[in-house]
């Protein structure tokens, strides 16, 4: 691994299904903007979005898939939503090493971070670091 290194994910596809069941299953909440395309629309949305957690997620495979326990064990990451995702919608997650460093005796991977939809529009950038192993 070298400084300017890219990462590129697994695409994600977003579906009504995927959004309930995560909703679900993460927060144990009632329906809202991300999980019911009624209570959306009663908010002047069109349809349901994915929370920022559901984007998370897929950063997090992203790390994991590169750095195994080095990610697990120790990984950081900062975040924020600049694009909504929707249902439909082709999610798929990036990193670029910005730089190398050590830390505790263990290499260290910095990294910018960011998702992609189907258009090529950035629904999230930020900050990550693992240890590379």
């Amino acid at each position: 691994m070298k400084i300017g290194d890219e990462l590129i994910g697994k695409t994600f596809k977003v579906t009504e299904e995927k959004l309930v069941a995560f909703e679900r299953v993460i927060w144990h909440r009632v329906a809202n903007v991300h999980s019911d395309k009624e209570v959306a629309k009663k908010v002047g949305m069109s349809k349901t979005i994915a929370s920022g957690q559901n984007q998370l997620a897929f950063l997090h495979h992203l790390m994991e898939s590169n750095f195994g326990d080095g990610w697990v064990r120790g990984g950081k990451i900062a975040a924020r939503w600049v694009c909504p995702v929707y249902i439909g919608d082709e999610i798929t997650p990036c990193a670029k090493v910005k730089n190398l460093s050590e830390l505790d005796g263990k290499r260290v991977a910095e990294m910018e971070i960011w998702c992609t939809n189907q258009g090529g529009v950035k629904t999230a950038l930020g900050m990550a670091q693992a240890y590379i192993q």
